[in-house]
Formats: C-alpha cells, structure tokens, sequence
C-alpha cells in the first residue's frame, strides 16, 4: 500500500509540473505573441508615413490666436520633422478663401470652421473633414456695458462677420436661443473679424458680438463684459476642423497618416500638466502674450482641445443640420459625403 501510494504521489506531482510548462509556455508564447503584434503595428506604422520630406501648405482661417497652439507646439518641438513633412502655415481671411485655395492645390491642408467645408461638399468640392483641433466652440459673447440682460437686446445691433460662415452660424444660434429673431427682433451687420468686430462694439455701433482669443483679452481690457460662452450654451461642436483635398487623400495618404500623427503627439504633449509651463512659454513666443494674457488663454483652450484630433460627430451632425437650417445647403448631404475618420493616429 505504502509503494503504490507513493506511485501515485508521483504520478500527480508529474501531472502538476506538466500542467505548469504547458501554462509557461503559453505565457511565453503570449508575450512573443505580443511583441510580434507590436513589431507589426510599428512596422505598419512606419508604412502609413512618408518615406521622404513632404511639403504641405496649411491654411489657417485667422490671424494667429491660441487656438492653434497644438501647431505652434509641433513647429516648436520639431514634430513635424519627426514624421518627414515640412509644413508652411499661411494665414486667409475666412474659410471661403481657406476653401478655394485647397481646391485649387494652394493649400493641401486647412484648418477651418466646418461650415464652409459642408456648403463647399455641397456644391461639388472634393475635400473631406479629417479631424478637429478642439471638440468645444471658442467662441465667447460680449455685450457693451449697458446691456444687463438678453431682454436688453431686442431692437439693438450684433455684429457679425460674414453672411452664412461658422461664426454667423453660432451668432445667431446663440440669440435664436435667448428668444430673439435674428433681422426682426435684434438687426445683424457684417463688420469683419474679431478686431473689427471688437471696434464695432467699441464705437457703440453694436451691442452685442461673438469674438474668439486672443482678442478677448482686449475686450476684458475695454470693460466690455463677457455674457456667455458658446461652450456652455452649444454642447456638440468642432471648432478648428481639419479638412484635406481629395487629392492629398488619394495620391498621398501617408502625408495625411503623418499629420495627424503630429496632432496626435502635440495634443498629448500640450495637455501633460507636467508642460504647462514651456508650453506657456510657446504661446508667449508665437502670439507675442504676456505671461498673464498667455497663462489666460491657455486655460480657456485647455479642455477644448481634441484627443488626438479626433472629432465629435454629434457636433459634425450639428453643423451639417444647422446649415440646413439656413438654407445654404439645396439639397441633402450625408455624413459620410463630409467626414474621414481613418487618419487618426493609432
């Protein structure tokens, strides 16, 4: 009894160490798994990016402002480089002219409000929106001093820029919302951009204006008093959206792969808190800002900016029924028509 109990002793105590190796290998086995999947996704990686330097145009829609930091953080930090494309940032007025000049192959990319982008598909434009800079609107409403209440507006002026663009769009949303009729309860002038907007109220020419940073700060210097921020009031939208021509998306995948690749590096970079103070720094440098003015403006942008540039298509949804809405668009356009989600960095 004693001989064959210790016979099956043995037998189990086999069968354990048996059990174990097979479960080591497969834990070994597992981890080469892992990083063979790791070697592949980096070498895929690798393919997705241009083998040679790339020039890309990128129109900007405004004058410098803080809500293209994650910008002057690549340029800053040589991200850019890193992935073989050489950049050229070249500032427009307005997303029409921003527009033109990517279906004309002056710009490959731009950054833009997406409303001109839908009216531009509408109409036959082959570009596409990639992805967005920030998932928040920029935009803040100011009031002159004597306005206390929305109540206060009705038979006043606001101040716009141009018929039908984004910031029109937001505009009049914004006082469709407080009750009142744009052009039969409150009249709406087209003044320009932020600064001439900012001087229409400051002349007293109108009551009420949309501006974005940096030129809010000069508001708050003049006394003019910040009502309401568009965040708070438009729940889904894009504010800085990436669009690219349809040719760049054909013949030249990887460069767009690449782009948004550095997004995706200066977004992480930019919202580390363990940067905040070069990346302050950056916005002094490129926007000529005081420490104050530029730690300010930092603060405002900070939880509008994008996960790796991808967008909120709840807030792309808006925009294309939005602009429905104000009959610039004569026929119906789908998402798909609009949008290009396969640019994300992975």
């Amino acid at each position: 009894m004693g001989f064959l109990k210790s016979r099956l002793l043995l037998k189990g105590f086999a069968a354990i160490l048996s059990v174990v190796l097979v479960i080591s290998l497969m834990g070994c086995a597992d981890k080469s798994d892992v990083k063979t999947t790791q070697t592949k996704e980096s070498s895929e990686n690798a393919k997705r990016m241009p083998e040679s330097m790339t020039k890309v145009n990128l129109g900007l829609t405004t004058s410098r402002n803080i809500s293209y930091l994650p910008y002057y953080v690549a340029i800053k930090k040589g991200y850019f480089q890193k992935y073989n494309l050489d950049v050229k940032p070249i500032f427009v007025q307005g997303g029409v002219l921003a527009l033109r000049g990517l279906q004309s192959g002056d710009f490959q990319i731009i950054t833009t409000l997406p409303e001109s982008v839908i009216t531009g598909v509408a109409e036959g434009a082959n570009v596409k929106l990639i992805g967005t800079l920030d998932i928040q609107s920029m935009f803040s409403i100011y009031v002159t001093k004597n306005i206390n209440d929305t109540k206060d507006l009705k038979g006043k002026t606001a101040a716009s820029m141009v018929p039908g663009n984004g910031m029109d769009l937001q505009l009049q949303y914004w006082l469709k919302k407080q009750g009142l009729e744009p052009n039969k309860d409150i009249r709406i002038i087209y003044s320009g951009d932020n600064a001439e907007r900012l001087q229409v109220l400051q002349q007293g020419r109108a009551e009420v204006t949309i501006l974005s940073s940096p030129t809010d700060l000069k508001a708050d210097e003049l006394g003019l008093n910040r009502f309401a921020l568009m965040r708070d009031e438009l729940k889904t939208y894009n504010h800085n959206m990436i669009a690219a021509s349809g040719d760049l998306i054909k013949n030249k995948p990887e460069a767009i792969n690449a782009f948004m690749a550095v997004l995706a590096d200066a977004m992480t970079f930019t919202k580390d808190k363990a940067n905040r103070d070069e990346v302050i720094k950056i916005a002094m440098d490129e926007l000529q800002m005081t420490k104050a003015d530029a730690e300010k403006s930092f603060e405002f942008v900070l939880p509008a900016l994008a996960d790796k540039g991808k967008m909120n298509i709840e807030g792309v949804k808006w925009a294309i029924d939005t602009v429905k809405e104000t009959g610039a668009l004569k026929t119906d356009i789908s998402l798909d028509k609009v949008v290009d989600e396969r640019f994300y960095a992975k």
